[in-house]
C-alpha cells in the first residue's frame, strides 16, 4: 500500500541530538516526499515553540506537529488541532513535590517552556546540551498557568523519587517518560503528560482530523516516548540508535540517525528504493550531551 503520512520523532530520529538541523540528505528526502503528495508530521516531546525556530528544520515545513508527547497537535501555522492539557490538580501536585525536594521542573505552554522550580539549573543544563530550541524562561513566579494550562511538564530527579511521587499522587495517573540516561548529577530527565496520553494518541487524533486511519501512517522514533506511536502506526520503524523498548515496539529497525536512516526509509517506501537497513556500525550513544548535562 502507499502510506499517506510519515510521523517522525525529532531528537535522534530527524536530527542527531546537539546538531542544529536535519542533515541535507534527510531534508531533501522529506521535501521529495511532500512534493509527491505525502504529509510530513513532526512528533516530539518538545513544545511547539521549541521546534518552530527559523532554520531549525533546515528548510522543511512540517504539515502537522504532534507536540508535548501527543498532548497538543498543531498544523503548520501553529493552530491547535487537538489538545489534552494538564489539570490544575496535576500541575499543583508536581509543583508541590518538586518544591519539597528542590528538583527542577518546567511546564510546556503554548508560547514557551516556563521553569517553575530551579530555573538556573534548567537553563544552564540546556546551554550545556547545545541543542537548538531547547531552553526555558524563568517562571518561578508561578503565574503563567493563570492564562491557560500547560500541555506537559519536564522534571529532573533521581529515579527512586518517581516512585515516591507515585506513592503520594498515584491517583492522578500521570504518565512519566524518561528522556536519555542518568546525568552527571545522578538525576534522570522525565517528560510528564496526563495519564493515557502519548504520541500514539496524538497520531490517532491527527489521523481522525485528516480523515485517515492509523494504517495510513508510518512512524519513526528512537526512545521510550515513541513506543506507543510505533505500535499505533501502520508501520513502526525504530532507528538503529534506538533504545531496547523502542526497538521491541517497532515492526522493523532502520539506519542510525547519524547515517540518515530516515532518508533511506522514505526512499524505500515512497520511491521504490532499496530496503532501508541498519549498517551494523556501533556509533555509541547519541544522547551523550543530555547525559553529561547538569554536572557541577
Amino acid at each position: 500500500m502507499q502510506y499517506k503520512i510519515l510521523a517522525s520523532d525529532y531528537d535522534n530520529t530527524l536530527v542527531p541530538f546537539g546538531e542544529g538541523k536535519p542533515r541535507q540528505k534527510v531534508v531533501k528526502a522529506i521535501k521529495k516526499l511532500q512534493a509527491a503528495g505525502g504529509r510530513f508530521v513532526l512528533s516530539t516531546g518538545r513544545a511547539y515553540p521549541c521546534v518552530n525556530l527559523k532554520g531549525q528544520l533546515g528548510g522543511i515545513r512540517f504539515d502537522y506537529a504532534i507536540t508535548c508527547n501527543g498532548a497538543c497537535v498543531v498544523d503548520r501555522e501553529g493552530r491547535i488541532v487537538a489538545e489534552h492539557p494538564l489539570t490544575a490538580e496535576e500541575m499543583y501536585a508536581l509543583v508541590d513535590f518538586c518544591e519539597d525536594y528542590n528538583y527542577p521542573l518546567q511546564f510546556n505552554f503554548r508560547d514557551a517552556c516556563y521553569a517553575y522550580c530551579e530555573y538556573e539549573y534548567l537553563h544552564r543544563g540546556y546551554q550545556q546540551m547545545n541543542s537548538i530550541g531547547l531552553d526555558c524562561v524563568d517562571g518561578e513566579d508561578q503565574d503563567r498557568h493563570l492564562i491557560d494550562m500547560p500541555h506537559a511538564a519536564f522534571a529532573a530527579m533521581p529515579p527512586e523519587r518517581v516512585a515516591d511521587f507515585a506513592a503520594k499522587y498515584g491517583h492522578l495517573g500521570l504518565h512519566w517518560m524518561q528522556v536519555g540516561a542518568q546525568n552527571a548529577d545522578g538525576l534522570c530527565y522525565y517528560d510528564i503528560v496526563r495519564g493515557g496520553m502519548d504520541k500514539g494518541v496524538g497520531l490517532a487524533d491527527l489521523c481522525e482530523k485528516m480523515g485517515l486511519t492509523l494504517a495510513d501512517a508510518v512512524a519513526a522514533g528512537d526512545s521510550a516516548n515513541d513506543v506507543a506511536m510505533l505500535k499505533a502506526a501502520g508501520l513502526g520503524c525504530c532507528m538503529a540508535n534506538g533504545t531496547p523498548d523502542a526497538k521491541a515496539a517497532a515492526d522493523r529497525i532502520i539506519g542510525d540517525v547519524r547515517e540518515d536512516g530516515l532518508a533511506d526509509l522514505i526512499d524505500e517506501l515512497w520511491f521504490d528504493g532499496p530496503r532501508a537497513e541498519p549498517s551494523g556500525r556501533d556509533l555509541g550513544s547519541p544522547w551523550d550531551k543530555i547525559e553529561s548535562a547538569g554536572g557541577q
